[in-house]
């Protein structure tokens, strides 16, 4: 059986009206820059595929504007809306818990690519042909696991 996948490009991200990550250009590629003192968050917007069902996981490649030590941490969370529910789009979000990465090390070199992975345990119940909008925030404010200095930006994302 085929693995269904939705790739996510920087250039469809959305943005909250605070606290949300840059689209930039970084040697002629779209990238979304996530500080590394300000949780910022991205959104992509998008109909959950036939077929993503069971296990499912977002991947994220991202490469560093001048860290060569440390950890990025990531959380993604999922809001699903079904036609009929009750739910004001309006006034309301209904994301469900976030879900947190295993927060990778950078590579050693400052622009150098590397990945990050999330599996999505919490994904608000999600059903084919739902609305999803799919939450990206890097957790700067977890001194644990997000050590590295300076932006990480993220060249691609994708659910599998």
């Amino acid at each position: 059986m085929a693995t269904t996948r939705v790739p996510l490009s920087p250039l469809a991200a959305e943005f909250p009206s605070s606290n949300f990550a840059s689209l930039v250009k970084i040697n002629d590629r779209m990238v979304l820059a996530f500080d590394a003192s300000t949780a910022e968050t991205c959104y992509w917007v998008f109909p959950w595929p036939q077929g993503a069902t069971g296990t499912v996981t977002f991947y994220g490649q991202f490469f560093m504007a001048s860290a060569t030590s440390g950890k990025v941490d990531f959380e993604v969370a999922v809001e699903a809306i079904t036609a009929g529910d009750s739910l004001d789009m309006d006034t309301t979000n209904s994301f469900d818990t976030a879900n947190t990465i295993t927060a990778p090390t950078v590579p050693g070199t400052a622009g150098y690519p590397g990945e990050f992975t999330c599996l999505l345990t919490n994904k608000d119940s999600v059903a084919a042909g739902d609305y999803v909008r799919l939450s990206l925030k890097r957790d700067a404010a977890d001194g644990t696991n997000d050590t590295a200095t300076g932006d990480c930006y993220v060249s691609l994302g994708e659910i599998r």
